[in-house]
């Protein structure tokens, strides 16, 4: 990409477009030719994954499953779509990487790991479009989550809404109970952490029935561990390839708050001031500051 110009003035085209040969369809082209673009609005619904209620042995499930460094970060952030709108606009599909002034850069596995404490390494998270072992999605849901999903609403759109999700988490649960029970809460929390927060999409208000299939066996998710960070990141580079050439889109999905701490902690310039020094506490992730 071209930093500048001979008036000093930034430049969003390439060079060279025998690389980069998306440009005419690349978000930039618009900017070039009337010099503004619309704002993106990221979906999602982060704000509600921190409000539900998590008795211990379920948070003990989800630490041993792989989300413990999530869970550390334990707060809302209010996402800055100005910021995620212009890395759009730098973003070229062709290289996966963001075109700066400065040079290339991009999120790596490293920074999905040290951010959010996600694992970098194990199995690949990958969902099959059926229920495995039963015959429909309300039967798994009832054995794997302990509820019998809304056939009108959930199953027609092809996943659980978030809504759903989240009420159920508003039941009470006691001590003392059989483990199953503990084990299908933990499925749930799982789900509204993975939908809102990890690999959301561009509905922002919905989990697909596939992601269920990767829980089936817990153990299994404990010993095997699945790789939760490739899957964040690749869901991250899915919609910014999707929206730096959709011109039309004005809705983007993916963890975009990743994005947003990514951008904090590299560029430090456009990171908000901290009303209290930030201390880092040992073992915990970054984007817990």
């Amino acid at each position: 990409m071209a930093s500048s110009s001979s008036e000093e003035q930034l430049c969003y085209g390439p060079e060279d477009p025998s690389l980069l040969f998306h440009q005419n369809e690349h978000i930039s082209a618009s900017l070039l030719a009337n010099g503004t673009s619309n704002v993106f609005r990221v979906r999602r619904t982060e704000s509600k994954v921190w409000i539900v209620q998590m008795h211990p042995t379920v948070k003990d499930l989800l630490d041993v499953w792989g989300f413990k460094g999530l869970l550390e970060c334990g707060r809302p952030m209010r996402v800055d779509n100005e910021l995620i709108t212009a890395l759009i606009e730098r973003w070229r599909p062709e290289t996966h990487c963001f075109h700066l002034p400065v040079g290339e850069v991009t999120v790596t596995l490293q920074d999905v790991q040290t951010l959010w404490g996600l694992r970098a390494d194990g199995r690949v998270f990958t969902g099959r479009d059926y229920p495995i072992g039963y015959e429909d999605w309300p039967s798994k849901c009832r054995d794997m989550l302990g509820w019998i999903p809304d056939v009108e609403n959930e199953t027609k759109q092809g996943g659980l809404l978030m809504t759903s999700l989240i009420h159920q988490t508003t039941i009470p649960l006691g001590d003392g109970l059989y483990d199953y029970v503990y084990m299908q809460r933990a499925r749930i929390h799982a789900l509204i952490l993975l939908g809102g927060l990890v690999i959301p999409d561009t509905t922002g208000c919905k989990v697909p029935f596939m992601w269920l299939n990767a829980f089936d066996d817990p153990f299994d998710v404990s010993s095997i561990s699945i790789s939760w960070g490739s899957a964040a990141l690749a869901f991250l580079y899915h919609y910014l390839c999707e929206a730096s050439v959709g011109r039309q889109r004005r809705d983007v999905g993916g963890p975009m708050v990743l994005l947003q701490l990514w951008a904090w902690e590299r560029m430090p310039t456009l990171r908000p001031s901290f009303l209290i020094s930030p201390m880092h506490t040992p073992y915990t992730p970054s984007g817990a500051k």
